[in-house]
């Protein structure tokens, strides 16, 4: 069994209700334990005139975690996610695997920890909210350190 952290982010249309219905397509497929708060914050690595809501989901799954990750993706596609070639850009919805307890993993399909999670706030402000004692298992920082640490200037909203 994986125990891990998802983070969903969305940009486009009913945002409440993205969130909302990939939480529900991901329950179907693994155990959802608990959901963080509603996070806003301006777009990271791109230019958008739409906001984010982004949202943190502890899950526990017996599928694994690279085979995880594709049924991830297929929720974004079945949620109306189209993907650019390359780039970030606006999204009705966004799946990303941040972390699996203690596991290191570096596949082709799949980084664990997610290489970027220490530059977002986006991502580690819910992520301490669910999990505040995790510790980075590359880095060996726990993650309110890692938040102290990051240099993003795009500072979350709590909506709820």
């Amino acid at each position: 069994m994986y125990k891990g952290i998802i983070l969903l982010g969305t940009n486009l249309g009913d945002k409440n209700g993205n969130l909302v219905r990939a939480c529900c397509e991901l329950a179907k497929v693994c155990e959802v334990a608990s959901v963080s708060a509603i996070y806003e914050t301006l777009s990271w690595g791109y230019e958008s005139k739409e906001t984010f809501y982004n949202q943190a989901i502890e899950f526990t799954t017996g599928t694994s975690p690279n085979d995880f990750i594709k049924i991830c993706l297929n929720v974004e596609k079945t949620l109306g996610r189209y993907r650019e070639s390359s780039g970030f850009s606006d999204r009705i919805i966004d799946i990303d695997i941040l972390a699996l307890e203690n596991l290191v993993l570096n596949s082709e399909e799949l980084i664990v920890p997610h290489p970027r999670l220490h530059m977002r706030k986006f991502a580690l402000i819910p992520l301490q909210e669910l999990w505040p004692n995790w510790i980075h298992p590359v880095f060996g920082i726990r993650i309110d350190t890692l938040l102290e640490q990051c240099e993003d200037n795009i500072v979350p909203h709590l909506i709820r």
